[in-house]
């Protein structure tokens, strides 16, 4: 491939053999896309950057102010550089051009013998068109030899080492998981020096081309072209374009057998869920991932996101499955995730004792709960349910049911009383089972419709007062502090409920049927 056409390559041209570079020296390196004669002072439209202008000085003639200003219209089109015959209309160029020229590092070039503009133009044009098709050919043959590099590659270094060597310049690969890359690697003092300069809005002291790397609109990664003195040009940027895009088909494809991956992994565990699989066929599983020898049981976790999370379109599950991998592996748990519509199910493996099982994970949830509260990148708010304990793993699926099961009483009892562990249930799980099959509405009629009724009539709360009663064992004192009351008052109180219940309201069996059916009232109004 030819060199780039730059100012510092058409001055080595016959044709500029008598020219002169009195300002903007430090410019010469840069890239000219095309030759114009230009002889007005306004730029406007007629320059789009990248030109080298060709001038008589015919349009300011004497006039260095008008100079000046156009001299300012071509820095701000990023015009190349600017060429001036001088002797036709001009004689001189004045410091004030020459400093500010000089400041932006923009060449201003003098031929003191008349040229032929029309050859130069001819010359230049001529070369600019056959390096154009050679970039074009050079681009064609490099996609080619990409795409087929593709079909084998198994790791995507190999792209960005090719589009090194191809443009022989420092290339840096920085992914959305920080992962960098340096081809050339640079030690880390260097390394950390260009991250800081790519870190900046200008792109620091180096010359910087960027590509972005996007999958489905979502970018992954962006690859950088960098140099200290070389100016990139269209050819770079289409050679990085291309590259980009190689990538992206990469990573496309290991998205693809990533997912196949995971839905069959999901659809594995589901089954183990469901209690598809027996013990021999889940340690065997297990052992791929080294884990059969050390799982002493399993418990399901399950999470349940709430309205509002369901309504948003990409609520941050991703997030959320990372969270809880890290929790609960701190607290002595594998972790298998398996994600079903707005429901998350983890399966934790423990693999310390089981003594200590319920704690670890009340720590877990505990955790979770804080952090999703501080958080504003976690899902806002969600149910936790935790199934029971199984030291044999084929009868997972019993766990994942009392987390379901959990799931759903959460849902029925008032707040003060919800519960995220299943073992913790007790009495409400036996309400349920009534609820099903027997005449539950008829239990609570009997013991506690007396009440409820004088309650309505009487605009009082002797309910309230019997359910804090029994929960302090018949304590008067206690209770009369729970119900904000002094003793005389509750005495009263208590003489009620005698005359409503009868006078053995306490005694043992009537009043353990009398708890139940305070629980059962609270179901009741709850699913109502």
């Amino acid at each position: 491939m030819n060199e780039h056409m730059s100012i510092e390559n058409i001055l080595k041209r016959d044709h500029f053999a008598s020219a002169e570079v009195i300002a903007g020296r430090k410019g010469i390196d840069r890239l000219v896309k095309w030759v114009h004669v230009f002889e007005m002072i306004e730029v406007r439209k007629n320059l789009k950057g990248g030109e080298l202008v060709l001038s008589t000085g015919f349009g300011w003639k004497d006039d260095h102010e008008l100079f000046l200003h156009l001299l300012k219209q071509l820095v701000e089109k990023e015009v190349a550089g600017i060429c001036i015959e001088i002797g036709s209309f001009v004689d001189y160029i004045r410091q004030e051009a020459i400093d500010y020229a000089e400041a932006n590092d923009f060449p201003i070039i003098l031929f003191r013998e008349e040229v032929s503009f029309v050859e130069i133009t001819q010359d230049i044009h001529a070369d600019l068109i056959n390096q154009q098709y050679e970039f074009i050919t050079n681009l064609e043959d490099y996609s080619q030899r990409l795409n087929k590099r593709l079909l084998s590659i198994d790791n995507y270094f190999e792209i960005l080492k090719n589009l090194q060597q191809y443009v022989n310049c420092q290339l840096v690969y920085i992914a959305k998981d920080h992962t960098v890359v340096t081809i050339p690697a640079l030690r880390e003092k260097e390394r950390e020096q260009v991250l800081m300069e790519l870190g900046k809005p200008d792109g620091g002291s180096r010359r910087v081309l960027k590509q972005p790397v996007q999958v489905f609109d979502r970018e992954f990664a962006n690859i950088y072209l960098l140099s200290n003195r070389r100016e990139f040009g269209e050819f770079e940027s289409l050679l990085l374009d291309r590259t980009g895009t190689a990538l992206a088909q990469y990573l496309l494809r290991e998205l693809y057998t990533e997912e196949k991956r995971k839905a069959k992994e999901t659809e594995w565990l589901t089954e183990w869920l469901q209690g598809e699989h027996e013990e021999e066929e889940i340690r065997d599983r297990l052992a791929v991932y080294k884990l059969d020898k050390t799982v002493k049981g399993a418990i399901v976790l399950t999470i349940k996101l709430n309205m509002v999370d369901r309504q948003k379109s990409n609520p941050d599950v991703t997030y959320m499955n990372m969270l809880i991998h890290n929790i609960f592996d701190q607290n002595g748990y594998y972790v298998f995730p398996v994600e079903k519509r707005h429901q998350l199910t983890f399966i934790l493996l423990n693999r310390k004792e089981a003594e200590d099982w319920k704690k670890r994970v009340k720590r877990g949830v505990e955790r979770l709960q804080k952090i999703s509260l501080l958080n504003d990148s976690c899902i806002s708010s969600f149910q936790i349910a935790v199934g029971k304990y199984v030291k044999d793993l084929y009868k997972l699926h019993e766990s994942f049911q009392t987390a379901q099961e959990t799931l759903t009483l959460q849902e029925k009892l008032p707040e003060s009383q919800s519960k995220f562990f299943y073992d913790d249930l007790h009495m409400y799980r036996l309400i349920s089972l009534v609820h099903q099959h027997s005449n539950l509405d008829g239990l609570v009629e009997e013991y506690l419709e007396p009440i409820i009724k004088y309650d309505e009539k009487n605009n009082t709360n002797l309910l309230e007062t019997l359910r804090v009663y029994l929960a302090c064992n018949g304590s008067k004192k206690e209770t009369a502090s729970k119900v904000f009351v002094v003793r005389q008052t509750l005495y009263h109180r208590l003489e009620k409920l005698e005359k409503l219940l009868g006078p053995d309201f306490m005694e043992c069996e009537k009043r353990q049927v009398i708890e139940f059916a305070l629980l059962a009232y609270e179901y009741q109004r709850a699913v109502t």
